[in-house]
């Protein structure tokens, strides 16, 4: 490797692992600050009355549109936007690459697109963005992929090619950008912080390795050290000089990557992308800088060519998002859960919430059991910025001010967006009841539910009232206090309460659970 790309590589690892690392310190930093604020809130304002008014009846609102088909068509449509774009990068890639990295003046149209084909691998990491795969599904789909690129390989060759040699160069290809997805986004503990501290860090490693070699540089072509170097390593030592040199930029650049934070989280504000197209874009961009470094050791400068294809991510964004808009008045859903069930509840969201966000909003008392899923550029710039319990309900006046507020509107991606409301011990009750009153249909999961989750029951008494919510889904599991749930929602219609046993949530009962939600009885 020359020392150029060399240099590259250095400045890639160095920002993953500070990307990670802090990703890491922000999300514990992150969720015990939320905590501190729900249990440390504003004592209630006496002159503000102590409850809002249960949801009004079923005349309020016209009864929402729920169709299952429309859900299902819009996926589907995501999936393929994602899919076609992954091969037009691909088969770009592969032209610029014949073109100028392999240098072969004239390739045939079945070497063009076989290796468009493999350099479109990134479509299984598209497709996990979409669906919510684990990160082990991840690997696994990668791997059967590989597989298959090997065989087409070996079949389209006119040279005799091993499956051993195919296959250890594709591994080749992917290794450095699956290490990188894997670093900031395999733990649910940081994929929502460390992708989008991975821009800014880049910069920052970058800004420390071009400063180191400016001074390799500088002492190599100087006969004796500059008088300012001498004094440094007199003062602070050869080490100490090491990492005041190396760390000097990022005083430069601190107010740049603040106001690149801050157009970041009002860019998502108003919508110019989405959680699911920021990460895409991230991992497209480290798959295409991955092959730019042997190219620049190849070819020198020609090698950035490989970064082009990139550049259909925002060509895409303007034409894209007309296609996907999804038709109609959106419906509302309405999630609850018990807490201290993390694994459990970033399953449900992971399986049903992500569907569901093909057809409608979704509203939701917000908790640290679902920081991971939830999170996005605003919520982590204003955490950084000291200004999160700006973001908390302090009295009950404040309720229609934030239920108008809320974002109604479809993502680029056409998915709708997660509407938190970040509550105090005295507000959340009060705010429940609004999220109750502006909802069509409420998810609740009750797995592990006891009699004395005393929330979770008044939870239920609020959804017993609110005759306007066209079904109520309950989850179960062997650990479910049923009597005691039931006995909360006696008074409600029958058949509005469909309970699902959902002890094992898999795909079969991921499709039960949404059937339900859309109507079906179970």
């Amino acid at each position: 490797m020359d020392h150029q790309s060399g240099a590259i590589l250095t400045a890639l690892i160095l920002g993953v692992a500070l990307a990670t690392g802090l990703g890491w310190v922000v999300a514990g930093l992150y969720r015990r600050r939320m905590v501190a604020l729900m249990r440390g809130g504003p004592a209630p304002d006496a002159a503000q009355p102590t409850s809002l008014p249960a949801p009004s009846g079923p005349t309020a609102r016209l009864p929402a549109v729920l169709d299952p088909a429309a859900n299902r068509r819009a996926s589907v449509r995501l999936l393929l936007a994602l899919t076609g774009l992954c091969l037009l990068i691909g088969l770009t890639h592969s032209w610029l690459a014949l073109r100028f990295v392999y240098e072969v003046r004239d390739f045939s149209w079945n070497r063009l697109l076989v290796l468009g084909a493999i350099y479109a691998w990134p479509m299984v990491l598209a497709w996990a963005l979409a669906r919510r795969w684990s990160w082990g599904r991840v690997v696994l789909g990668v791997a059967v992929y590989l597989l298959v690129m090997a065989l087409v390989v070996m079949l389209a060759s006119d040279t005799q090619q091993t499956l051993a040699g195919v296959g250890g160069w594709l591994a080749g290809v992917v290794a450095i950008p699956v290490l990188v997805t894997l670093a900031i986004s395999a733990s649910g503990h940081i994929r929502a912080v460390a992708p989008y501290l991975l821009p800014p860090f880049l910069l920052l490693s970058a800004s420390s390795v071009l400063a180191l070699e400016g001074l390799a540089r500088v002492v190599s072509d100087a006969a004796y050290p500059p008088g300012w170097l001498s004094m440094l390593l007199g003062s602070l030592g050869a080490y100490g000089t090491l990492v005041l040199l190396a760390l000097a930029p990022w005083l430069l650049l601190a107010w740049p990557l603040y106001a690149l934070a801050r157009w970041l989280a009002r860019s998502y504000r108003a919508k110019r992308f989405s959680d699911l197209g920021y990460l895409f874009a991230a991992y497209w961009f480290v798959v295409l800088s991955a092959s730019t470094l042997p190219a620049l050791q190849g070819v020198g400068a020609a090698g950035l060519t490989q970064l082009l294809p990139w550049l259909w991510i925002p060509v895409a964004r303007v034409l894209l998002p007309r296609w996907l808009a999804p038709g109609g008045e959106p419906p509302t859903l309405l999630v609850l859960r018990v807490f201290q069930r993390d694994p459990q509840v970033e399953s449900l969201f992971d399986r049903v919430v992500e569907r569901w966000r093909h057809t409608g909003n979704t509203l939701l008392i917000a908790g640290t059991d679902l920081v991971s899923r939830t999170l996005d550029p605003d919520d982590l710039f204003s955490f950084l910025n000291g200004r999160l319990a700006d973001r908390f309900i302090a009295s009950e006046a404040e309720i229609p001010h934030r239920l108008a507020a809320m974002d109604r509107r479809p993502d680029p991606d056409g998915r709708y967006r997660v509407n938190e409301s970040y509550c105090f011990d005295t507000t959340w009750q009060a705010a429940l009841r609004a999220l109750a009153g502006a909802s069509d249909v409420a998810l609740m999961d009750l797995r592990g539910f006891r009699p004395e989750n005393r929330g979770c029951r008044f939870e239920l008494g609020v959804l017993a009232a609110a005759t306007h919510i066209q079904r109520v889904v309950l989850l179960q599991d062997a650990g479910t206090a049923r009597a005691a749930a039931e006995s909360d929602i006696a008074g409600a219609p029958s058949g509005r309460f469909v309970w699902v046993e959902a002890g094992r949530l898999d795909s079969a009962k991921t499709g039960q659970v949404l059937a339900a939600l859309f109507g079906a009885r179970t």
